[in-house]
């Protein structure tokens, strides 16, 4: 399905997911932000590390679609942030890379599960169907784990 051109259909598709998106590019950054938007996510963006880390004091997001590099911050500060935040709550929180590299970026980065690992420019069907497919599998997994906390 192209989820572009069948719009009408996917509408209201994210409703109820909430999506971290950091990447230092503003026209990534907001094009991503509008994409989600209008399948009804709530989506908040930031423009580096720093700012990220600072929006997950107080958001929690359940997908984070981000740039693996950034000039002079670590992405290792902001992934360490969410394995605090995923001990402290149980929640997984998938991660979608995106980059420019074609190569090597993720094995840079050895310790770290990536869900998605994207080339800008991205196929916009293909990273919508990504988010909608990981959005669905968190929600699956965390109410999984609620039910057996429950228990």
């Amino acid at each position: 399905m192209n989820l572009i051109n069948d719009f009408c259909l996917t509408v209201g598709i994210l409703k109820g997911i909430q999506v971290l998106v950091v990447d230092n590019d503003r026209d990534s950054r907001d094009l991503y932000a509008f994409l989600l938007e209008d399948l009804s996510a709530n989506v908040i963006t930031a423009g580096s590390v720093k700012e990220a880390v600072e929006i997950l004091r107080w958001f929690t997001p359940n997908i984070l679609v981000c740039e693996i590099r950034f000039s002079g911050e670590s992405i290792y500060t902001l992934l360490n942030t969410l394995n605090a935040m995923e001990g402290d709550n149980g929640n997984y929180i998938p991660i979608i890379v995106t980059s420019t590299s074609t190569t090597g970026t993720c094995d840079q980065i050895p310790d770290v599960e990536f869900e998605e690992y994207l080339i800008k420019p991205l196929d916009i069907d293909k990273f919508v169907s990504i988010v909608e497919n990981q959005a669905q599998k968190n929600v699956a997994e965390n109410f999984r784990h609620e039910v057996l906390v429950l228990h």
